[in-house]
């Protein structure tokens, strides 16, 4: 429920402007507020201008959405931006699980797990472990493949270049959901206008999305997310690119500057984005399906009542359709249900992923769900407390290990506070950790890249025996064995 109070909040504080306008900025701002009526009115073909903002009405939106983003908080301008926007890329987990599916409701503390595939990639020459990978059982193939390895999925009915070529222009959109003829995916803009009314199609049906076209640019109107802010832009900066969205005279900052650089922004392009009516108010399915395509993981404890009914009942379905639309693969687990992608390319945050704080985040879920992994795999808890001192002392054992042989940041090196917050905050975007008052959640998805579970073995007297207790209060050297 974190997501939609937080949504409901910022529509509270964001909605509204006292003119009671019928489009533009003010009525974008308000379109997930509680009762907003859908927009049920025809939309305009792909393609074709929609009748609608005259030259003057884009500058008035232009001031009035900026006078509203330098009165916000920072989570509310977020928020009114992604609601005006939208212009955020689908988030997946990355690394596809080596082992066959398992029997419907296993959990993802126990089932595959993609650690093999995974973790190796950034350990230094020499580390070794002493629990090994479990072999995949005879008679099965891998459900994923390497870094380099495209979704295999069978076309769905006609030319099958077709259907490749509509992917292809979908997974776009998703990841870069606004592109412009002289920007950096221009050169995808002629294969996005070939397929425009299949497009827009599915992606009406699916996701109730609209799919807009003009003359240099196409636009996914994607529905608003909380979390998911233009880069590098707190309220001023917001209402800096509001101004200069309709020509404003002052010279805006200098990320302001990259994002209209990399927008290219035309007249009609900033009407557009400055104008354009809401999207229609979604129901639980759409909702879900929102959730599925944009955000790593979905778990049922998140979700409204409808919204988990309609998860729990079509799971199976829903996952299906993503699949073919988008080629994207499931994990259906006792929790909830994420999407990947076996390509690894339809993120906007990429886990497993190169850099410090991308694999140091890894290694510490890895080593925290070690620790404190549920032994028993019937009713397992959907996430487990992680003590404040096992956090601090993994992320120390970790940078001992890792930190000068991987070449690590010398900056988080130097400040493992800092290190330790950036870290938990990749977990928490993608889903596998959460904050809980002072201290944290481990999620269960986090698992998917530890080592699979070992059945717990018998408890013993002898000399060769394994330890019975071991206590959550470190790794490595300060760890101790009673």
């Amino acid at each position: 429920m974190e997501r939609h109070e937080a949504a409901a909040g910022a529509a509270a504080a964001t909605g509204g402007t006292g003119t009671r306008r019928t489009g533009g900025a003010g009525r974008l701002a308000t379109q997930a507020r509680p009762g907003t009526p859908p927009d049920d009115r025809p939309q305009p073909r792909p393609g074709r201008r929609p009748d609608g903002p005259s030259a003057a009405e884009p500058a008035a939106a232009a001031q009035e959405l900026a006078a509203r983003f330098a009165a916000a908080e920072p989570a509310e301008a977020d928020l009114l931006a992604a609601r005006v926007f939208g212009a955020y890329g689908a988030r997946h987990l990355g690394g596809a699980p080596q082992q066959a599916e398992p029997a419907p409701g296993t959990s993802w503390w126990h089932g595959p797990t993609v650690h093999h595939s995974t973790s190796p990639l950034f350990r230094p020459l020499g580390y070794r472990r002493i629990r090994r990978e479990a072999p995949t059982q005879a008679g099965t193939r891998p459900t994923g493949g390497g870094r380099h390895r495209k979704p295999e999925r069978p076309a769905a009915t006609g030319d099958p270049a077709a259907t490749t070529e509509l992917r292809t222009a979908a997974r776009l959109l998703m990841a870069h959901p606004l592109v412009t003829a002289d920007g950096p995916h221009g050169a995808a803009l002629a294969l996005i206008r070939r397929h425009a009314e299949p497009l827009a199609e599915h992606f009406h049906t699916l996701l109730g999305y609209r799919l807009t076209l003009g003359p240099a640019h196409a636009r996914l109107h994607k529905a608003p997310l909380p979390g998911r802010p233009l880069a590098g832009l707190d309220p001023a900066g917001y209402a800096a690119l509001a101004r200069a969205l309709a020509g404003g005279p002052a010279p805006a900052p200098a990320p302001v500057r990259a994002l209209l650089d990399t927008w290219r922004l035309p007249a009609e392009l900033a009407a557009d984005l400055l104008t354009a009516p809401p999207l229609p108010a979604a129901g639980p399915e759409v909702a879900v399906r929102r959730l599925l395509a944009e955000t790593p993981v979905v778990r049922y404890d998140d979700l409204a009542p409808a919204e988990r009914a309609h998860l729990l009942a079509a799971a199976p379905a829903e996952t299906e359709r993503f699949a073919d639309f988008l080629g994207l693969t499931a994990e259906i687990r006792a929790e909830g249900v994420a999407l990947f992608d076996p390509a690894d390319e339809l993120t906007d945050l990429a886990l497993p992923g190169p850099g410090t704080l991308a694999q140091a985040a890894l290694l510490l879920a890895e080593r925290l769900v070690e620790d404190l992994r549920p032994a028993a795999a019937e009713n397992a808890p959907p996430a487990v407390l992680v003590p404040d001192a096992l956090i601090d002392g993994t992320l120390g054992d970790i940078t001992d290990d890792y930190g000068m042989s991987a070449g690590w940041d010398a900056g988080y090196l130097a400040d493992l506070a800092a290190f330790r917050r950036d870290a938990l905050d990749l977990l928490h975007r993608m889903g596998l950790a959460a904050p809980a008052g002072r201290t944290w959640l481990l999620l269960a998805p986090a698992a998917r890249y530890a080592p699979r579970a070992e059945p717990e073995p018998p408890t013993g007297t002898g000399r060769h025996s394994r330890p019975a207790t071991v206590p959550a209060a470190g790794r490595g050297r300060d760890r101790q064995v009673v």
